[in-house]
This record gives C-alpha cells, structure tokens and sequence, in this order.
C-alpha cells in the first residue's frame, strides 16, 4: 500500500514565514537589504527542515507540494465575499517562492501548480482518488476546511502540532461529525472564508439542528425540528446552497496525474 503525503504549500509556509518575520515587526516599507535577505534565508532553511521532518514522522512513499494557481476565481465569482478578508501574501514571501519550490525539488518532493485551481481542491481531489485505490492519503495542513474528509478515510496532520485530526476532534470542536461540517459552516458563517453564514443562526443551535439527521435536509424534516429555525433556513435556502457550494472542496479535477509522477526517492541516511 502506497502512503501519501499531499503538502498544503503556502498553509505551511506561510506559517513558517510569519515565525521568521514576526523579530522585524512593523516591517518599514523599504526594508533594509540585510533584513530581507535574513527573513528570506531563515524561511528557506525552515522550510528544508519541516520537510525532512514530516518525512521522517510521516514516512511516505509518495508525497506532493501542491501550490495554489491564482487564476481559478469561479468562487469569488458565484459568492463576491468568499476570502474577500484574505490578507494578500508579503512581498518578501511572495519574492522567495521560486526559491522556495526549487528548494522542495531538490528534496526530492515535486511541487505542483495548476493555474485554474485552488490547492484545497487539488489536494482533496487527489487524496480521494489515492483512498479510491485503497491507498493511505495523508494531507499535512492546519486549514479547517480539509475536516470533512476525515469521513472518506483521508488523514489530516497537523505539522506543528504534530497531531493528526480525529471524528472524536472534529466532535468535540465544532459539535458535528465531518460529514456535516459545511453545513454547519454554512448555518453559522466561516470568518477564515468570510462566509457569513445565515443571521440569527448561531453554533448551539446549528449543533442542536444538525443532530436531528446526517444531513440538512434530514434535520429540516424531523419532528423536532424547531418551526421558527426551520422557515428561517428556509427563508434563506438560497443563500446556504450558495455558501454550501463554495465553500465544499472539489474531489474530481482532471489533473493528469498519478502515483509514478510523485514516488519519493529513498532518503539518504543522517
């Protein structure tokens, strides 16, 4: 059975780019050429290092470091406050990046970048065509949105805290199995995607509404189901099927790509 291992690029290094930066803070706009290039070679050596690391912890067969496009703009287009709160990324990352992506090669782990996706859905989509064959997917980010995949058999690491998610985690966090989380993100809003969910719906009653069926349209019939909760949802149907279409990854791109193209080479010992 093959492992592996699907890389959130900029989840990870935009993490470990923020711990380089944060001595320097607030950085002036003209930065001072020795502080650049400080910032930009500490990420790079953290970036090397995390890598190796998650290969040792993780020990997989195959792995990816999957990059956003750009270019794909279909949500913001269905839904204009989707990521609308998105920070752009610093200047000083976004110049070292082609660093970044040759250093990642040369360890032997291949980058990917398709212009007109999103990397969630790149990287959902292969991990669900890897659990399909009956191979082990493991995806290394700390974005929430990954969550619901934990019900396909897809493992979720977080590299630092070194943890993988859990049904029992997702439970405890959110009140609600994974299945049912973009509907629940859809009900109470999602600030990480600035979706603003439905007014007046907040999370205990989502939670309590979502334990009435497996899905929404399961609550929604049940004969506990609040009247009042029931015709606002109903009120603003057009609203949760909108937010409920965006904000869940896609698992069936055509990528042109298999386990061949990112088989790891054996790593060198010390």
């Amino acid at each position: 059975m093959a492992r592996v291992v699907l890389i959130d690029a900029l989840n990870l290094i935009r993490r470990l780019y923020a711990v380089q930066e944060r001595p320097y803070l607030p950085l002036a706009e003209d930065v001072a050429d020795t502080t650049r290039a400080q910032i930009q070679s500490n990420t790079r050596q953290m970036l090397k290092q995390a890598i190796a690391r998650l290969r040792q912890e993780l020990q997989p067969s195959h792995g990816l470091m999957v990059f956003d496009g750009g270019g794909s703009q279909w949500r913001q287009q269905l839904c204009p406050c989707y990521k609308a709160n998105r920070k752009p990324m610093p200047a000083l990352l976004a110049e070292v990046l082609p660093e970044l992506q040759q250093d990642t090669e040369q360890l032997g782990l291949r980058c990917f970048k398709q212009n007109e996706y999103e990397a969630d859905d790149v990287i959902a989509t292969i991990a669900c065509k890897v659990r399909l064959h009956q191979h082990e997917a493991i995806i290394v980010s700390t974005d929430k949105g990954y969550l619901p995949l934990l019900n396909q058999g897809v493992q979720i690491y977080d590299a630092f805290g070194r943890n993988f998610a859990s049904v029992a985690s997702v439970k405890e966090k959110f009140g609600v199995a994974p299945e049912q989380l973009v509907s629940w993100w859809s009900l109470v809003g999602d600030s990480t995607n600035n979706i603003p969910g439905v007014a007046g719906i907040g999370p205990k009653s989502a939670e309590e509404l979502m334990q009435l069926g497996n899905s929404l349209n399961q609550a929604l019939q049940h004969p506990d189901c609040p009247k009042k909760l029931k015709q606002k949802i109903i009120d603003h149907k057009q609203d949760i099927l909108l937010y409920t279409q965006v904000l869940a990854l896609q698992t069936n791109l055509e990528l042109g790509i298999n386990l061949q193209d990112i088989r790891l080479s054996v790593q060198e010992p010390g």
